[in-house]
């Protein structure tokens, strides 16, 4: 099977991001209004909110905002990069994963020049927060690592030769190399 997905399969998912996000808002929006009539019946007269019935309605109105907030991929992918909740302002973070060959992507590693296929792709952003949850991405930059300057950044060297070693000596039955963060 190819690690790259066909049109087809790109097409399929493209539209259904489209689809779920507009579910999303329509629940959002829905349940922003249902808040707001409820408000306005409210403020306007006493006597046309029901004491059953508002309470009912306002609490579904903020199930549909929850479950629109859920159900759309952009803000569901925004609540997935949440910070502490007392964090304000401009935050910095950074993210690292494994660059695989099956990508297809060729990058120049940071450190030795050299290119690559597979290493050690870092991103840094600065995004302004509010509650921890990412509002904006004022900045955004990557560095890339082939696998040696990779292993060299994460503090791990010669795995290859230290598990043979120990394996050759025999006093480790299942060799694992620690070339991943835990």
């Amino acid at each position: 099977m190819s690690a790259k997905p066909s049109e087809s399969q790109r097409l399929a998912n493209a539209v259904s991001r489209l689809l779920y996000g507009v579910a999303g808002w329509m629940m959002i929006g829905l349940g922003i209004l249902g808040i707001i009539v409820q408000i306005g019946y409210l403020t306007s007269d006493l006597s046309l909110a029901d004491p059953v019935l508002t309470p009912a309605v306002v609490l579904i109105s903020v199930v549909l905002v929850l479950l629109g907030v859920f159900v759309n991929p952009r803000l569901r992918h925004r609540l997935d990069r949440r910070h502490s909740l007392t964090q304000f302002g401009r935050i910095q973070s950074v993210d690292e994963r494994v660059l695989h060959a099956e990508e297809g992507q060729t990058k120049r590693c940071v450190n030795c020049g050299s290119r690559l296929t597979e290493g050690l792709a870092r991103r840094y952003r600065e995004e302004i927060c509010f509650a921890g949850i990412p509002i904006f991405t004022s900045s955004e930059n990557y560095n890339h690592y082939c696998v040696e300057c990779a292993a060299t950044e994460l503090g791990v060297s010669d795995t290859m030769d230290g598990v043979q070693a120990r394996t050759e000596n025999g006093s480790e039955k299942d060799p694992q190399l620690t070339t991943e963060r835990r």
